[in-house]
């Protein structure tokens, strides 16, 4: 089934576009998408090794995230996530909104989930989830600089929430 996202300005407001996933984002517009970063009372995240089979950075170590689809909001769709690639179900009120980046052509929402359950817990959606694992902050730190975990904005988040 065709997945479309909404099609928003470079000032966040909603076009009326919509966009069909797999191609190009026009120049100069912008489609949103969630990251979610789930830390656990010892301090460590829980990160996920992306499938080979994935479109976008196979085989790269990211956090949870994906596209905001069409008439969908950043909110309910890190729910969905979380459910779909890791079988973690929360409320809307379990996440916190930490902060927006706005990217080439995306505005990413970064939600954050503070929470303690085994690795065991999880359920990997096998066409879009290799592995996840529970790593120290310094370790996603020397992966991002080894490049062997995905390029994120990630400084204010550990900064203003992750430490905390």
């Amino acid at each position: 089934m065709a997945e479309y996202w909404d099609l928003y300005d470079g000032a966040g407001r909603l076009t009326g576009e919509k966009h069909l996933r797999g191609t190009k984002v026009p120049e100069g517009m912008f489609h949103k998408v969630v990251h979610i970063w789930i830390q656990n009372s010892k301090g460590e995240l829980l990160m996920q090794k992306r499938s080979d089979k994935v479109d976008n950075c196979p085989g790269i170590w990211a956090t949870t995230g994906g596209s905001v689809q069409a008439g969908e909001e950043p909110l309910s769709t890190a729910v969905r996530e979380l459910s779909e690639e890791l079988g973690i179900k929360v409320l809307p009120e379990e996440l916190m909104y930490c902060l927006t980046v706005r990217r080439k052509d995306a505005f990413c929402y970064i939600y954050l989930l503070k929470k303690d359950f085994p690795i065991e817990a999880v359920t990997l959606q096998e066409c879009e989830v290799a592995a996840a694992e529970w790593m120290s902050l310094e370790t996603v730190d020397k992966m991002v600089q080894e490049r062997t975990m995905h390029r994120y904005v990630y400084r204010e988040l550990f900064e203003g929430y992750l430490r905390k």
